[in-house]
């Protein structure tokens, strides 16, 4: 039998916080980066997700210009609701990082910004 589908598979809009403005297309097999401005993107070949867990593992194929995100391997976890999507990021394949706050990139207790969140829009 398959595996089911990678539950936030499509396109997303970044919101924000701090990045600049980008898409992400997201697949089974991928995630690809653009920078709305067209002036750098990067490819990442997903090496494992869990739609029970909302885990992911991915590792950089390539990339043009100042692309984001940085680094050879990368954890997430994700929070979907909605049109909305919660991602953070971790270094590595050796860990999952904490989704501090689901819907928003600021600390719940203090406000205080997370470090590598990103939130995104899917696109219609």
């Amino acid at each position: 039998m398959p595996a089911a589908a990678f539950e936030i598979n499509g396109s997303w809009s970044y919101l924000g916080p701090s990045d600049v403005p980008h898409d992400l297309a997201i697949t089974d097999t991928s995630m690809t980066y653009t920078a709305e401005a067209g002036d750098w993107s990067s490819h990442w070949n997903i090496k494992t997700y869990d739609n029970v867990l909302h885990h992911f593992q991915v590792v950089f194929d390539s990339g043009s210009g100042s692309y984001l995100p940085s680094g050879q391997s990368m954890s997430g976890t994700y929070d979907v609701s909605g049109a909305a999507l919660t991602v953070q990021l971790a270094q590595g394949l050796t860990s999952y990082p904490e989704l501090t706050a689901p819907g928003s990139c600021t600390a719940p207790a203090d406000g205080t910004p997370v470090p590598d969140c990103r939130l995104y829009i899917k696109h219609n």
